[in-house]
């Protein structure tokens, strides 16, 4: 298994929420910000300007076919031209639309048609944060850019061609296309980093380093040491610890500690009893597993899962 799909791997999208807006000269919506949400606009006809709040990014122009990804979370506008007013709370509007898989929303005017397809992806895990902790506010990808990789413009058209017709099932096969559009949407990125590039997505560039994380989210549980680790990507121990260090920003121990804590969180908010969660995560006994998560956490295996319980939707 490549890096990239064993970091990805766990990682499911909570809910999608979508919507197709119709902007008629003069228009305009703002969005406000959400953690842990990656939304995207894909242009399908016609052209605006995306503003992206709390950031130095300049207006981004979009026009027909362009898609512009917000991976953390940003409050931003898109308006038909850079002066108009973003007085449509699309948030507002969202929590009154209809039952249906897909909102259809119209604002403006009577003037020239713009036509967009918006998405929101929530996200809660762990991995995935650390993933969208290094992406920029905003991602602009183009039909000419993306020519390398056909099936992402497919499969947008294809989202596309459901939003807009609202067929039966479209709440179930846009909820399963959402994990392949944001898997691409992270590809195409990754591709745009230079070999040289920092951060944990320029370390995915490096084979080396980039094996080395693909082992040890792959198989978290095993005894990875630096000299196995060192073996297992065909390096001497002393160059693969400082190529690790170097692109991933921590030691390889460290990061191992810290991708196996996360993997209990999860675990343990799914259910699993403490004894599972230390075998799985590669724990000789639950006192040495309890030791390191109380370390990491701040508090004890069992005391986390209750405060997940107590603070979950329905808890008594």
């Amino acid at each position: 298994m490549d890096a990239l799909s064993a970091v990805l791997a766990p990682v499911r999208l909570k809910q999608t929420r979508w919507a197709l807006t119709v902007g008629r000269t003069p228009w305009g919506v703002a969005l406000s910000g959400v953690k842990s949400c990656v939304r995207f606009h894909y242009m399908v006809r016609g052209s605006a300007w995306l503003s992206v709040a709390n950031t130095d990014e300049p207006d981004i122009a979009l026009s027909g076919g362009d898609l512009a990804v917000l991976p953390l979370g940003h409050a931003h506008a898109l308006r038909g031209h850079p002066r108009s007013s973003a007085s449509v709370r699309f948030d507002d509007v969202a929590r009154c639309g209809s039952r249906s898989a897909v909102m259809q929303l119209e604002v403006g005017a009577r003037g020239p048609e713009t036509s967009f397809v918006t998405a929101c992806f929530v996200l809660d895990d762990p991995l995935a944060r650390q993933i969208l902790a290094v992406l920029p506010p905003v991602i602009r990808m183009t039909p000419e850019a993306e020519q390398g990789g056909p099936s992402f413009l497919e499969n947008i058209q294809f989202i596309t061609r459901e939003v807009e017709t609202d067929r039966p099932g479209s709440e179930i096969v846009l909820l399963r296309m959402a994990d392949v559009i944001f898997i691409q949407i992270l590809r195409a990125y990754l591709a745009r980093v230079p070999d040289d590039g920092g951060g944990f997505l320029g370390a995915l560039r490096d084979p080396s380093t980039a094996a080395a994380l693909g082992a040890m989210h792959h198989r978290a549980e095993a005894p990875w040491t630096v000299a196995s680790l060192a073996k297992e990507v065909g390096l001497s121990r002393s160059v693969f610890a400082a190529r690790f260090t170097q692109l991933v920003g921590e030691p390889p121990l460290g990061y191992l500690t810290r991708l196996r804590m996360q993997k209990a969180a999860i675990l343990l908010r799914d259910g699993a009893t403490i004894a599972k969660a230390s075998h799985l995560t590669g724990y000789a006994s639950e006192g040495s597993f309890s030791h390191a998560f109380r370390q990491w956490a701040g508090v004890a295996p069992g005391a986390y899962r209750k405060q997940l319980h107590e603070s979950s939707p329905g808890a008594d």
